[in-house]
């Protein structure tokens, strides 16, 4: 992940010197973003048994409307649906977005902070570390570095990677002494976790 990261970055500094025009849109304006993502979950989880491998991965299709104050920052509210492997949730987050250049091509960071509320979670614990993955609501956070491609003075691509966390619950089973093992089925414990992932993000802004 660190090679892709040292890659990116250099490919966006590379793109902006050959984009020198200042790009055709407008200092101020209202803005609105679609946008898709993927990302791999990361690290262990230490429970009080055993360890287990964050092997979620997340899909996320989110909705962003912000303001652009001035070439270089913009600041929205935003929403979406976040996809684990057996759960889901949907986020409320702000936005803040800031922009390096004033051009065609410009290197971008942003970063959102917020809350992610439950959709759905499955009650079966996982066949493999027989654990129920993200229970509970929490906050959430994602940050990025990237780039915005201006397109023309309605239309911008950008494409990110980015890191992301969600706080929320981990369902396992701690069996005791003569007890019949039903963990395939059930789970009588639950830890406080704070979930990470990296990846990358897609988006179309208007």
């Amino acid at each position: 992940m660190k090679k892709i990261l040292i890659i990116l970055i250099a490919a966006l500094f590379c793109l902006n010197l050959h984009a020198q025009n200042r790009r055709p849109t407008p200092e101020k304006k209202f803005i609105y973003m679609t946008s898709i993502g993927y990302a791999t979950g990361l690290g262990q989880i230490e429970l009080e048994n055993k360890t287990v491998q964050n092997r979620n991965f997340d899909i996320s299709v989110n909705q962003l409307l912000g303001y652009q104050f001035n070439p270089y920052f913009q600041m929205g509210i935003g929403a979406g649906f976040d996809f684990w492997k057996h759960t889901a949730f949907i986020p409320v987050y702000l936005n803040f977005t800031v922009n390096f250049t004033d051009t065609k091509i410009e290197p971008l960071f942003y970063a959102n902070m917020g809350y992610s509320f439950k959709w759905y979670v499955s009650s079966v614990p996982e066949t493999m570390d027989r654990v129920v993955h993200g229970t509970s609501t929490g906050p959430m956070g994602e940050a990025g570095i990237g780039m915005r491609i201006n397109l023309n003075e309605q239309l911008s691509i950008v494409l990110a990677a980015c890191y992301k966390n969600q706080y929320s619950d981990i369902r396992y089973t701690i069996l005791k002494p003569d007890e019949q093992d039903f963990s395939a089925y059930s789970t009588n414990a639950v830890k406080n976790v704070l979930y990470h992932f990296a990846g990358v993000r897609l988006g179309i802004q208007f």
